[in-house]
This record gives structure tokens, C-alpha cells and sequence, in this order.
């Protein structure tokens, strides 16, 4: 059965930054699975919040720049990509916890007849921050390289990509079922 897992994303150079919870692991291939609906994500330094009921497959990977979430509209079509990248991620099963630092580079990616539409967002925080808080060469180096990197692997449709993303709602549907009774009922409010 799927357990808690409490995801942190930090800014440079520790500052927590975003936390929610998801559920797994789940093995994929190099990788690992979460599932979350019904997330409520909070922005530690705003107190922000933002609610996101649709069903998401987060995958993890720990040799990667990046993670990416898939997630899926009620009716089951597939809603987009999204990835951030990042330090590989740390997960800690003693502690249920996946953390990892974010370089604010982010691509998102939709569905348009069969063909992913993909854009790098926050390049101008990238920069502004890389300045700001002097991120070090090689921090710059590795966050100019994995986003690259991410781009390829979408572009050469690499796993978990190399399938139609329809495909993935169901498997995403019986990882939530995994999850402990009634993990995903909560309410907007």
C-alpha cells in the first residue's frame, strides 16, 4: 500500500520554498511513482496556497535534473506536463519525504493533436536569481545542462513519454486506488 510522502522543494541556497503531499513509491522504470489528487500545495515564504483536484502521476528520478508530473483532467485526457528543474531529488523512505532544490527553471508541455507543445517558463527568475543569490558556476552549469537534457528526452518522447499518454491515466487510476482509504476526499474549502 501507497504511504505519505511529504514533498519539499527548496530555492537556493536551503529556503524552503513549496510543500505537498503524495503518495507511493511506485517502481518505474529508473525511476519512481507518486500520486496525488485532491493536493493542496502551500508556498512557504508567501503562505500561498493553491488547491489542485486532478489526478497527477509525479515521477521521480535521482540521476536526472529534473522531475516531471503528469496530470489528467476528471474525464481522463490528459491535462499536461509539467517538470521542474532540479538537483536530483532526494527521497528518504525512513522520513516519507522527497526533497529537492529547484533551480526555477520549469517546462511545461499540452497536448495539441497528438503533439506535445512545450515551454520553458521562468528563464528571467533563473537569471535574476542566479545573480541575486550568486549561485555558483557550476550550480548555473547543471541547471542550463539538465534543462537540455529535459528537452530532449521530451523531444525524443523518452520513457515514461515513449507511450501515449492516454495509456498512463489508467495506471495512474490503480496507483491511486493503492493509496489508504479516503486519502483523497478533501474538500476546497
Amino acid at each position: 500500500m501507497a504511504q505519505a510522502y511529504k514533498f519539499t522543494s527548496y530555492k537556493y541556497p536551503h529556503t524552503p520554498h513549496r510543500r505537498w503531499t503524495a503518495y507511493g513509491p511506485f517502481p518505474g522504470e529508473g525511476c519512481q511513482f507518486f500520486v496525488r489528487r485532491d493536493v493542496m500545495m502551500s508556498y512557504v515564504g508567501t503562505r500561498r496556497r493553491w488547491f489542485n483536484h486532478e489526478p497527477c502521476l509525479e515521477i521521480i528520478w535521482t540521476d536526472r535534473g529534473y522531475k516531471m508530473a503528469l496530470w489528467y483532467r476528471d474525464d481522463g485526457t490528459f491535462g499536461g506536463l509539467y517538470a521542474d528543474v532540479c538537483l536530483p531529488p532526494e527521497v528518504n523512505p525512513d522520513a516519507r519525504s522527497v526533497e529537492f532544490l529547484d533551480l526555477d527553471l520549469d517546462v511545461v508541455a499540452h497536448d495539441e493533436g497528438g503533439e506535445l507543445h512545450v515551454r520553458v517558463l521562468d528563464r528571467q527568475e533563473f537569471l535574476r536569481n542566479r545573480k541575486a543569490l550568486r549561485y555558483p558556476g557550476t550550480l548555473s552549469a547543471f541547471a542550463e545542462g539538465a534543462l537540455g537534457r529535459l528537452l530532449a528526452d521530451i523531444s525524443r518522447r523518452r520513457y515514461p513519454l515513449d507511450r501515449p499518454l492516454s495509456a498512463w491515466h489508467a495506471e495512474l487510476l490503480a496507483l491511486l486506488a493503492m493509496a489508504p482509504e479516503g486519502t483523497f476526499t478533501a474538500s476546497r474549502g
